[in-house]
């Protein structure tokens, strides 16, 4: 099953009328949202002010929240940077946010809050450490020096699919059921269960914890404009499984055999402008007749581009991540960029690739 990193519909009018805020100004905010009964207050920056006076807040916790004009109740200015939340004070808040049958694990980098037993958190613990660390000597490898988290990572490790769904439906609608995980941009939490099938319980667990390390640590940035091929080209490349060692997965950059299959069935009829289709919007792994393809030929790129074109790719996702949030850019603008990062025409780089991948085994 495919697996999305989700934006809550209630950006819609941030989109249409959002400018960039000047500073990243702190403040104690109180609003109620739509469904709520209490109004919170919440300590945070404001990313975004809209000109009809919605606000994107980042919270203490890592958590961006999309106000609407009429849910404002209050704003109050303070001189302090943002503070963010300690782990301790994270497990307090989470437990507190979700029923009494949960509990916390804890790992050196992770707070792990699940309904499932101790041995499987403790197994899923593992792999976002092994992953952490992976992460981080990767691109130290490729010279850049990426920070540390700001905010605690969390993880939601359910017992079974029921389970994911009561909590899932919440968040990201009719679309949790068919997934198996997912990242949420909103609240900064991935979220999976306790498949029974544990290869793929771990490429579900590795994608999703590499979207949340690369929006956490700079690598991407939240609600800027980031092209799915690329979010999920990197996903799908950390992400495969190793049958042959103990643990499942040992490492960055395997072969991904399951996307592999795919872009080869794939490649039989691919179209002439699919790169450019692939590049210019995120219309192919919205579909559901595409999203398949799409998330094989994203994968394929990645590959292709990491293995042979790898400090134009890293400069380019340098770019990238320079961005504001909620500007997007045309599909031109989005096509343009990548040519004028790798130096070459669509077509040029293309016809590589389909040449590269045709001896990929």
């Amino acid at each position: 099953m495919l697996r999305a990193i989700f934006i809550p519909l209630t950006l819609i009018g941030l989109i249409c009328f959002s400018v960039p805020a000047q500073l990243l100004a702190v403040e104690v905010v109180q609003f109620k949202s739509e469904g709520e009964t209490n109004a919170r207050s919440v300590v945070g920056e404001i990313l975004v002010e809209a000109q009809d006076g919605g606000l994107m807040l980042l919270g203490d916790d890592g958590r961006i929240w999309m106000i609407q004009p009429e849910e404002l109740i209050s704003r109050d200015s303070t001189s302090q940077d943002l503070v963010p939340i300690d782990a301790d004070t994270m497990a307090t808040r989470m437990l507190a946010e979700m029923p009494s049958d949960f509990s916390i694990y804890r790992t050196a980098n992770y707070l792990i809050l699940h309904n499932t037993d101790e041995l499987h958190a403790r197994q899923v613990g593992s792999l976002f450490e092994q992953l952490y660390r992976g992460f981080f000597a990767y691109w130290d490898n490729q010279g850049w020096d990426l920070p540390q988290p700001r905010f605690p990572l969390v993880a939601l490790v359910l017992k079974d699919h029921n389970s994911f769904l009561t909590h899932a439906e919440k968040e990201i609608g009719d679309a949790a059921k068919s997934m198996i995980g997912y990242y949420h941009l909103a609240s900064n939490r991935m979220t999976t269960f306790n498949v029974p099938n544990w290869e793929r319980n771990i490429a579900t667990i590795i994608h999703e914890a590499t979207h949340q390390l690369a929006y956490n640590c700079g690598l991407q940035r939240r609600y800027a404009d980031n092209p799915m091929w690329v979010s999920e080209g990197l996903a799908t490349f950390f992400e495969s499984p190793d049958r042959r060692n103990s643990r499942g997965w040992r490492g960055i950059g395997r072969v991904n055999q399951v996307n592999l299959l795919r872009w080869k069935k794939y490649y039989r009829d691919r179209p002439e402008e699919s790169l450019s289709t692939l590049l210019a919007d995120d219309g192919r792994f919205r579909s559901a007749s595409t999203a398949a393809s799409a998330y094989a030929e994203c994968w394929a790129l990645t590959y292709f581009l990491l293995k042979t074109k790898r400090e134009q790719y890293v400069q380019y996702l340098r770019t990238l991540s320079a961005g504001k949030p909620m500007v997007d850019r045309t599909k031109r603008e989005r096509v343009e960029m990548f040519e004028t990062a790798f130096g070459v025409t669509l077509r040029e780089l293309d016809k590589d690739f389909v040449t590269y991948m045709r001896r990929v085994r």
